[in-house]
């Protein structure tokens, strides 16, 4: 005997059927979008990762022997107590300059760093932070113009105004023609650099 189910009974069922599959379809969706997320994470994790471990592994500050350039740098001085005076200064200086550098070091770049090693560390009278200093310092006067790292000049004296470079000559090599774009962009981008060399 076959017992037909009323057509309300039938409109349940289908209803909860239709509810379960959106039930369903919402948790995958939510269980998809939260793998999604934590793969997300683990990404952006190993990147940070990577580059700290890069970082750490890339351009480390150049420990110098700065005993035997100072031992070296006095060797010729004749009177003994004062040739260990002037190493010990020496020295003393070394350290404070080490200690100015270091924390403005990760601006140098890798290349500029292998050029230092390359050609300057190999002998004991470069083996002085001095030799370091102009790296430095380059490195960071360009992070400066560049925006990387926040710098505050000072405004600068009046009679110590920036000397006028010879930009349009220097355009002209680039361009001959004086009303061409690329002579008129040349010009635009060596009044933008002046401004900015001005300040400091």
């Amino acid at each position: 005997m076959i017992v037909e189910k009323p057509a309300t009974q039938i409109k349940i069922s289908q209803g909860r059927n239709n509810a379960n599959r959106t039930i369903s379809a919402a948790l995958g969706a939510a269980m998809e979008m939260r793998v999604r997320t934590i793969q997300t994470l683990l990404f952006i994790a190993a990147l940070l990762i990577s580059q700290i471990a890069s970082a750490a592994e890339g351009v480390p500050f150049p420990d110098l022997d700065t005993e035997g350039y100072c031992t070296a740098l006095v060797s010729k001085m004749l009177v003994k107590t004062e040739q260990q005076i002037e190493r010990d200064k020496c020295l003393l200086e070394e350290r404070a300059l080490r200690a100015r550098l270091e924390p403005f070091w990760y601006l140098v770049k890798r290349t500029e760093s292998d050029r230092l090693k390359k050609n300057y560390l190999t002998e004991v009278r470069f083996q002085t932070y001095l030799t370091v200093n102009s790296f430095v310092a380059s490195a960071l006067g360009m992070a400066c113009l560049d925006g990387r790292v926040f710098c505050s000049p000072d405004e600068p004296p009046a009679t110590t105004a920036l000397s006028a470079f010879r930009s349009d000559y220097y355009c002209y090599l680039g361009s001959t023609d004086a009303k061409s774009d690329k002579f008129r962009n040349c010009s635009t981008a060596e009044k933008k650099r002046k401004e900015q060399l001005a300040k400091y």
